[in-house]
């Protein structure tokens, strides 16, 4: 009997090697393959096939200091050879190598308490077989509809500005004109607060049609509320009341219809509280993240404005866990947190030194707080309450300045 192909050194599984089979050549392969698949343990799941950020702490929460490096893919060795026939794997799933389900993948995302304070979690990346269940099929005139993209603010061509595309769920047919008002309404919200204020000629704004069969998303206003809608939205993700989840592989194909996309807004067809922030997405359409948040609620663009502090400003969480202690790691990329004192800046002029002792417009001066990253101990964030720690808050002068520097990193100034 031929030699059966090794499994690639990275996923190697554990324990003894399944037995030989005694079979000649040419006989008993479904067997074998069955034999295999039940001896051999699931694949690990890694970071590489997660769109999501998994560099975590202690406690579960994500971190902003950087992705670990991916190691290098193994190539199979040997193959096992069937007789005459042509080499077939042996006992791997017919999907790409080492990938997981989507059923078993994962999402790390932000939430918002109802007083605006940040949270994390971790949500499976497949959509509930309950909302699932309930599609049905469009008709032709929506189907006709959906995707159709709208200009609602031009500025420039796409490589010299940042185009913000905003998708519905839960607008039917009739309600897309609601949709595209409601759109004006949130994008006028966000650009309100500064630094999109000063910089509003910087940004085209975009809609996409997503024509969904019913009205509203599930979860509103009851948990057991089920919707038929285009992205699958829904409240009580994980069993969270006010966490906004959406289906983010649907999110893409139609974000990818517009002409260009750098930050992407889904607007769930309600006027209850939530939304959620997807940071770790890095999509091959361009963008970086995707905020959610309810329409009609005079919050929820507070929610967006705080997640493009970290798609646009690569701006990290300010506020902390009290379980993760102190912070014992190198200096962080971000910058908007240190490891450094006020006059470590100072001395190497570093991070926010420019604006040490400056007033900040979410208040007080800006100085070296301790606690952010989600560390209660051994970071300093700017300030001591701007909006990358509460909603309802400024960006301190060092965010702001992050902001306007992502905005030009798109805008190519």
């Amino acid at each position: 009997m031929a030699a059966i192909r090794r499994t690639p050194a990275r996923w190697a599984p554990r324990g003894p090697p399944p037995p030989r089979s005694t079979a000649p050549p040419g006989h008993g392969s479904a067997s074998l393959r069955r034999l295999l698949r039940a001896q051999t343990p699931a694949y690990p799941h890694t970071a590489r096939h997660l769109h999501t950020d998994p560099h975590t702490e202690p406690g579960g929460h994500p971190t902003p200091y950087g992705r670990p490096r991916g190691r290098r893919r193994g190539r199979p060795r040997a193959r096992r050879r069937h007789g005459g026939h042509r080499p077939r794997r042996v006992g791997f799933p017919r999907r790409r190598f080492g990938a997981p389900s989507a059923a078993a993948r994962t999402q790390q995302v932000e939430y918002f308490t109802p007083q605006g304070h940040p949270r994390h979690t971790t949500v499976p990346v497949a959509t509930p077989k309950s909302l699932l269940s309930a599609h049905r099929a469009r008709s032709a005139a929506e189907l006709a509809a959906d995707g159709t993209v709208t200009s609602v603010v031009r500025n420039g061509p796409t490589d010299k500005k940042v185009d913000v595309v905003v998708i519905g769920d839960g607008y039917t047919l009739a309600q897309q004109k609601d949709f595209h008002a409601d759109a004006k309404a949130k994008w006028a919200q966000i650009s309100a607060v500064e630094p999109y204020a000063s910089n509003r000629s910087l940004f085209n704004v975009w809609t996409v049609d997503a024509v969904s069969n019913q009205s509203g998303v599930s979860g509103d206003p009851a948990k057991g509320v089920v919707k038929d809608t285009a992205l699958d939205a829904r409240f009580w993700c994980d069993d969270i009341e006010r966490l906004l989840c959406v289906d983010t592989g649907k999110v893409e194909s139609y974000a990818s219809k517009a002409p260009d996309a750098d930050l992407v807004l889904v607007l769930g067809n309600s006027a209850k509280y939530g939304g959620a922030g997807y940071n770790g997405i890095t999509s091959s359409v361009g963008y970086d993240g995707i905020a959610t948040a309810s329409s009609d609620h005079r919050d929820s663009a507070q929610v967006a404005v705080h997640e493009t502090g970290h798609s646009l400003g690569k701006l990290a969480d300010e506020y902390v866990y009290d379980t993760n202690g102190t912070y014992s790691g190198p200096e962080p990329d971000a910058p908007n947190i240190t490891r450094m004192s006020v006059a470590e800046m100072k001395a190497k002029k570093a991070k926010w030194y420019r604006y040490l002792g400056q007033n900040s417009p979410d208040g007080g001066k800006v100085g070296a707080f301790e606690g952010g990253g989600y560390y209660p101990r051994g970071l300093n964030r700017p300030t001591e309450n701007s909006i990358m720690r509460t909603l309802g808050r400024e960006f301190n002068l060092p965010g702001r300045q992050a902001m306007i520097d992502g905005f030009h990193r798109h805008t190519g100034r």
